[in-house]
């Protein structure tokens, strides 16, 4: 099928009224401008969109995301295709004795490696990324699902009094990578694990940002819980005792898994989500189980994000990170 309209599109929901498997789709066939339409309306609509890759590689991967908007490669730069830099290779090999990424966790008393905790990418800068999709080439034998939960929903499932009183304030974000440093909404029980060989480390200029706690999805006037656990630190102006019970409270709202959709991955399967409305998580792999993806990430800007320190320019060029 080359061209068709939203009202076209077979497509399946995933969670409730949240996210959306679609079919009927030829991803190795350029899009028609209806279709390309199509596919973004709904993108819009449902926050998470699901194509079943059958033999897609990374040209439909590539042309898929250009659907969405400019791409932009990794600033860490030994994930990217040395033949395309807007591609990136996100493994796991349990052989590899010099890994790129520094840390597993144990998390609910299983050894994982690739566990990430509920964030939005790049919660840490003031300028966010739009969106992403991901392409598992080799789902990994055990476990490896991805979550996703639906930020508008957790809005409205926000009492009124708690909306009123969250809908003004704003959130202090810094980078943090380490996961055991009481992360609102994380698991109390997770702990890091020692590695036999440290992987080589980046030097990253993050300096602390502000993003709002509510924003509003302009094509829709639907309201977004725009809260990312990973590297939330304390509300603005508001005193750290009051601060951190309030991100307790609404992260743990936030996270609730029984609103969640975990994708259990098949081969091929690509998955993109709204990374302005959508946060995520990774549930990682046994330490002895390899898993192979490809990711490109949507460049954007929502507008509203800036640095904690004023005199900084909030387009000033830094390095990104895949997080």
């Amino acid at each position: 099928m080359s061209n068709v309209t939203d009202s076209m599109l077979e497509k399946r929901t995933l969670k409730g009224d949240f996210g959306a498997e679609v079919a009927g789709v030829d991803l190795t066939k350029s899009f028609g401008a209806d279709t390309q339409k199509a596919i973004r309306d709904l993108w819009i609509k449902r926050g998470v969109l699901l194509f079943r890759g059958g033999d897609a590689g990374d040209d439909a991967q590539m042309r898929l995301s250009e659907i969405f908007g400019e791409l932009e490669p990794s600033a860490t730069a030994d994930l990217n295709d040395p033949d395309n830099r807007f591609m990136m290779t996100l493994a796991y090999d349990p052989q590899d004795k010099n890994p790129k990424f520094a840390q597993h966790y144990n998390v609910g008393g299983v050894d994982r490696a690739g566990w990430l905790g509920w964030h939005w990418d790049q919660a840490f800068m003031p300028t966010i990324v739009r969106g992403a999709t991901l392409r598992m080439v080799k789902p990994a034998q055990e476990m490896g699902e991805t979550g996703f939960i639906d930020a508008i929903e957790a809005y409205d499932r926000l009492s009124a009094e708690m909306k009123a009183r969250i809908d003004d304030l704003e959130v202090v974000y810094e980078f943090n990578p380490d996961f055991t440093s009481g992360q609102f909404g994380f698991p109390k029980d997770i702990r890091a694990l020692p590695r036999e060989k440290k992987s080589s480390a980046h030097s990253y200029d993050f300096p602390p940002v502000i993003h709002p706690l509510v924003i509003t999805q302009k094509e829709s006037g639907r309201k977004i819980l725009k809260l990312s656990p990973m590297h939330a630190r304390y509300i603005l102006g508001m005193h750290r005792t009051e601060s951190n019970a309030l991100l307790s409270e609404l992260a743990d709202h936030l996270v609730d898994p029984q609103f969640a959709y975990f994708h259990d991955w098949q081969a091929n399967d690509i998955l993109v989500w709204d990374n302005w409305r959508v946060i995520h998580s990774a549930n990682g792999v046994p330490l002895d189980c390899s898993r192979y993806a490809r990711r490109t990430t949507i460049m954007g800007d929502y507008g509203h994000g800036r640095y904690l320190d004023a005199s900084l320019n909030r387009d000033r060029q830094i390095r990104r990170i895949v997080d």
